[in-house]
């Protein structure tokens, strides 16, 4: 059987969520399930689709079913294609989808006059490249996307899902225009959107800029009353990580309930967290052990620094506060990421400790995202305190010609965006918050070789 032979199937259906009224909550048709990624998809212990079809048996009882529809958030295509219109076209539905993100499901045919579907499975070799290959060359700015196969009972055939993430750069061109997603297809974008667009991503970069700073006015070490002397603390002698995550487009209230009445749910997710992280970082704490929940008005705080935030011998506790907004927003701030020099050494870095809390971090964004249903792009950022002239404790003690830079900038800051697929796989995350620090420390080489993982696609905001 031959690439593109279909497999018919009956007219879709509208599906009922369970538990939901037949006669208040049908779903229009076209509209997905749920907002990142149209489709269907496996359900976790809190009830929320998590993912698109991982087989050909997934994809079938989702087309039959009504569950995969043109919509803003998906675009069903026959083939990628090998003409240069057909690359072309490919390329305008690819960047379409970098405003809001969304996917494209290719292999699947739609019969426009009865508005039905059936499976056309396509020749995989090569098809992954191909596809990156289009993203990165004939879109501008190159646009990172997540193709993956979903393999056919017939040999060599199948069918492509792929993951689009909401663009930092978008809206990006095709052929000299920029492109976005209406309803149910791409379109072209005037100047006064594009301008619009530019403009909003800009805001929130900013936005995200402005909640580290939020953050940072939060840390133990710098609020009065605390302990030492007339009653405040003097500005922190260690550096400090801080690490903010907010839902672009989610409720304002969305994890009200969560915090107010439930936040107890939110202990596992320590222990969760944990295994994320890769096993040649679990060693780098701190660890939230020993941990004191504290509810406030629009956030629950899990921290080991609010009783003792200073160490026997006067000086900073090495611990953790995780704050979670009833928003839904989740930050971190960790203390003694960096040393000042001494008797005993010279002025640290633990850049370890960053990478490992990068991976923490990330797990608990997706917990969230879990817990509340929000499977929309988040706003990720990373701040480094008290950095100027430390080295990477990386290289201390290695005899073999290997040595850190001096870190030559007060701070360092970096954010990016998290779309479901990146939480689930959060290396390149990890990467996009942490090289450029790494690189300054000149220990990036070295992380990279002891986590492979680190080695993914560079994000072309970068």
């Amino acid at each position: 059987m031959s690439p593109g032979t279909s497999f018919p199937l009956r007219q879709r259906r509208t599906r009922h969520l369970p538990g939901s009224s037949r006669t208040s909550s049908r779903r229009p048709r076209g509209t997905p399930l749920y907002p990142e990624h149209a489709g269907y998809g496996c359900r976790n212990e809190w009830g929320h689709v998590t993912w698109p079809p991982a087989t050909e048996a997934d994809l079938l009882s989702a087309l039959a079913a009504g569950d995969i529809a043109e919509s803003n958030n998906l675009d069903v295509k026959t083939l990628i294609g090998d003409s240069d219109r057909s690359r072309r076209d490919t390329a305008k539905d690819l960047a379409s989808f970098a405003v809001d993100g969304g996917a494209l499901l290719i292999g699947v045919r739609e019969h426009k006059d009865t508005r039905t579907f059936e499976c056309s499975p396509v020749d995989l070799h090569d098809s992954l490249e191909r596809i990156e290959q289009i993203a990165a060359n004939r879109i501008d700015p190159p646009l990172v996307v997540h193709p993956r196969e979903i393999t056919s009972a017939i040999s060599g055939l199948g069918y492509i899902w792929v993951d689009i993430p909401a663009s930092p750069d978008a809206p990006h061109m095709v052929d000299g225009r920029y492109y976005g997603r209406g309803e149910r297809t791409n379109r072209s974008l005037p100047d006064a959107e594009v301008l619009r667009l530019h403009r909003l991503n800009a805001g929130f970069q900013i936005s995200t800029a402005g909640a580290l700073d939020a953050l940072q006015l939060k840390d133990p070490y710098l609020q009065p009353g605390r302990t030492g002397a007339e009653g405040h603390l003097s500005p922190p002698a260690f550096g400090h990580l801080y690490l903010v995550a907010t839902p672009r487009r989610a409720s304002p209230r969305l994890a009200q309930d969560l915090i107010w009445d439930r936040y107890e749910e939110l202990f596992p997710l320590i222990g969760q967290a944990e295994k994320s992280v890769p096993s040649a970082l679990r060693n780098y704490g701190p660890h939230l052990q020993g941990f004191s929940p504290e509810v406030r008005s629009s956030s629950v705080v899990l921290t080991n620094l609010l009783q003792d935030p200073l160490e026997s011998e006067g000086t900073e506790k090495f611990g953790m506060e995780i704050h979670i907004g009833i928003d839904a927003s989740v930050s971190m701030i960790i203390t003694r990421v960096s040393t000042p020099g001494n008797e005993r050494g010279p002025a640290r870095l633990l850049d370890g400790v960053v990478l490992a809390n990068s991976w923490r971090f990330l797990a608990w964004v997706r917990a969230l995202s879990d817990m509340t249903g929000y499977l929309g792009t988040w706003d990720v950022g990373l701040r480094g305190s008290m950095l100027r002239g430390r080295t990477s404790l990386t290289f201390a003690g290695y005899t073999n010609g290997a040595s850190s830079r001096a870190y030559d900038e007060d701070s360092y800051e970096q954010s990016t965006t998290a779309a479901p697929r990146d939480l689930a796989q959060p290396a390149l995350s990890v990467r996009q918050l942490s090289e450029p620090l790494l690189r300054g420390l000149n220990s990036w080489g070295y992380w990279l070789a002891l986590l492979p993982e680190l080695g993914g696609t560079r994000s072309p905001h970068l």
